[in-house]
Formats: C-alpha cells, structure tokens, sequence
C-alpha cells in the first residue's frame, strides 16, 4: 500500500508543478470570394475614438479601422462606425455606414461594399479584453465596372484592437 500512496503523491506533486504554458492566440482575417480564398495574418485594428469638440461632424462617431494584407498583398480594409459607448458585440451593416474594402494591388482595382455600393455586415461575437472576435458576408461591387460583383462569405476575424 506504502508504494502505491508514494507513486500517487510524487502524480500529483508532479502535476501541480507543471508550468503553464501560454500559447500565442492567433490573429488573422479569412474569407473566401467565388472560388478563392483570402487569408491575412496579424491585421491591424485601431479605434479612433469621437471628437465632439471640433466642427468636423465626419469624426463625431467611434470608428474601428481593420486593414490587412493577404499573401498575394492584396488589402482588405474594414470599417466600423460605433457608438459613442465604444466597440461592442453587435451586427455591423454597410448600410449604417460601415465599409468593406478589397484592394487588389497587382491589378490596381478594388471591390467595396459600403453604404450606396454592394452589403457589408459583420457580427462581432465576442469581445475580451482588446481581442475581438467576429465573422462577416457581403457583396462586393467594383465601381470602375472591369469586374462583376463578387460574393465574400465565411469571413471570420480575430485581432487586437488598439486606440489612436
């Protein structure tokens, strides 16, 4: 019995030592449009907060700009109007005045969804801390008319936010 009681308390000794380990959380922007699929890591994600004091009624709202860049450097640009509580869970649509912005940069075009063009919405589903978790669809419409609509769904986003 004596051995057995040893081996049980050197188990757990052993296991209440251990070191946690504290893995990185990954942060990146995904979707996919028609056939192909848009991934870019480690966007950036910085809220302007509301200036009430000036004259200029364009900054008179928290705004979260999302922009990154995929492995073909392509840009996706985001944008979030909020309240004057700040970001928070909710559903974000283009036709509130938030953005979607695809920029393909090798070919010097871009597909937007916004308040007039294409739809835009984006569900924030969990906010912890600066880290913000959501997903997103939309139709993204290029106003030159060189490409048809295209359809961006199964977005999802990860990223920390920081102020300005």
């Amino acid at each position: 019995m004596r051995p057995i009681l040893t081996i049980l308390c050197a188990v757990v000794l052993c296991s209440a030592c251990e070191k946690d380990q504290h893995e990185e959380i990954r942060k990146f922007l995904s979707f996919e449009t028609d056939s192909s699929i848009v991934i870019a890591e480690n966007p950036s994600a910085i809220v302007t907060r509301a200036n009430l004091t000036d004259t200029d009624p364009n900054n008179d709202l928290d705004k979260l700009t999302i922009t990154a860049n995929s492995d073909t450097n392509d840009e996706v640009t985001i944008t979030l109007i909020g309240s004057s509580e700040g970001l928070s869970k909710g559903i974000f649509q283009s036709q509130d005045g938030n953005s979607f912005a695809l920029l393909y940069k090798n070919r010097n075009l871009a597909q937007v969804a916004n308040q007039t063009l294409g739809t835009f919405t984006l569900e924030i589903t969990n906010v912890q801390d600066s880290l913000i978790e959501g997903s997103f669809y939309g139709t993204l419409v290029d106003t030159t008319g060189t490409m048809s609509p295209r359809n961006a769904r199964y977005g999802f986003i990860r990223t920390v936010v920081k102020a300005n």
